[in-house]
């Protein structure tokens, strides 16, 4: 009917199994604290996991999204190079042209000359 406690106190027996039962709840109110917190770390992990795969997968998408704009404008830089290149060809040979058009024109102007005499000499004007 008693108990001796190491303190050298004697307890009734209702008193420690009243003492039992605390102990017992306050166990479980430990163990169902514990599984909470548990259960929150393992949501504020699938969080974190979810946060770091969008913040990569932003990150993809802006370096993608730079990259399409760096050859994009690469791209528009070197057509207006070639298009620079392309017109300063173009008047070369334009002024290419017209110097062998004047350079011709004298020629062919004595050669037509040259060919309407001969064909006057051999077969008269008419």
């Amino acid at each position: 009917m008693f108990l001796y406690i190491t303190h050298g106190t004697y307890l009734f027996r209702k008193e420690v199994e009243r003492m039992a039962a605390n102990l017992a709840e306050e166990i479980k109110e430990v163990e169902a604290r514990s599984r909470e917190t548990v259960k929150e770390a393992k949501n504020e992990a699938a969080k974190m996991v979810n946060e770091a795969k969008n913040e990569a997968e932003r990150k993809i998408k802006e370096s993608k999204q730079k990259a399409f704009r760096q050859f994009r404008d690469r791209i528009a830089s070197v057509e207006k190079e070639a298009e620079a290149k392309a017109e300063k060809s173009v008047e070369a040979g334009r002024k290419n042209a017209e110097s062998l058009s004047k350079e011709y024109e004298k020629k062919v102007q004595s050669t037509a000359k040259w060919i309407s005499e001969e064909v006057i000499s051999r077969y008269g004007r008419g």
